[in-house]
């Protein structure tokens, strides 16, 4: 059985979304553009995600253990 890993992203407004990679990315480009008149692009997007993923995630069984 494939495990596929999910990301979250949150904004200082409120919104959260959970997903895939893909989802995520899509999701925040859109939410920027939408609410926030802003633009970012997909690997703006993936290196925030993934340094927020590698600070403190308490799920991370490597960390726990």
């Amino acid at each position: 059985m494939d495990v596929v890993r999910q990301f979250t992203n949150r904004c200082a407004c409120g919104w959260e979304f959970r997903g895939t990679e893909d989802e995520v990315v899509d999701a925040t480009i859109d939410h920027g553009r939408r609410i926030h008149n802003m633009e970012a692009t997909p690997e703006e997007v993936l290196a925030a995600l993934h340094e927020a993923a590698t600070t403190t995630d308490p799920t991370d069984e490597a960390a726990a253990g």
